[in-house]
């Protein structure tokens, strides 16, 4: 009787999440992120992939929420999320692989007669990218960017995060989802402005 009833109570909390409550979606980060997590790690066997599936996923529902249709339980669906996603990444892995063995193998452009020196395209992105991340980071609220600093620049694990700066882990994955959420839609934008310029 208790589980029909959470049922019930996550389809309506579902139901807020796509109206835009955060404290339903908050809801849900804090119920099944380890899950998802455990999940995902159990597919990828690598756990910072693990770790950015679940982000991803969570980024997904919120910026797709008003879009959804649910046929399902809130709990079927995300972990159907999670899945897709690591199906994606490991799509991706190939794909980068590929890609790597291509330069691998190949000669750079400064090698052939009367090419420019080194990369400009390319300098020109890790140029563009790096200005924009930085001027997103310090966009980011002050608890926010110190958490998203210590964990996607500095490389520490949550635990340590939480501990260092005296908060809970839950509250650490909260801001790095915020953190995240926030970076990635300006780094879109520098997406766009590549495709512009072709």
């Amino acid at each position: 009787m208790k589980s029909i009833m959470m049922k019930r109570d996550e389809k309506y909390l579902f139901s807020q999440l796509k109206s835009g409550s955060e404290k339903a979606f908050e809801y849900f980060f804090k119920t099944y992120f380890e899950q998802l997590y455990q999940y995902a790690f159990q597919i990828t066997k690598e756990q910072f992939q693990s770790e950015e599936i679940v982000e991803d996923t969570f980024v997904m529902l919120w910026e797709k929420r008003k879009q959804i249709d649910l046929l399902d339980t809130p709990k079927s669906y995300l972990f159907r999320m999670v899945y897709n996603q690591c199906l994606n990444y490991f799509k991706h892995k190939k794909v980068s692989d590929k890609y790597k063995a291509f330069f691998v193998h190949h000669q750079p452009v400064s090698d052939f007669p009367g090419s420019f020196t080194g990369y400009p395209l390319e300098t020109l992105i890790n140029r563009e990218f790096q200005e924009i991340l930085e001027r997103s980071i310090q966009k980011l609220p002050d608890q926010c960017r110190r958490v998203f600093t210590m964990s996607r620049l500095e490389g520490r694990k949550n635990k340590e995060i939480a501990m260092l700066l005296g908060i809970s882990i839950n509250t650490v994955k909260t801001q790095l989802l915020r953190g995240l959420k926030s970076v990635r839609s300006d780094l879109r934008n520098l997406i766009v402005l590549l495709f512009l310029k072709k």
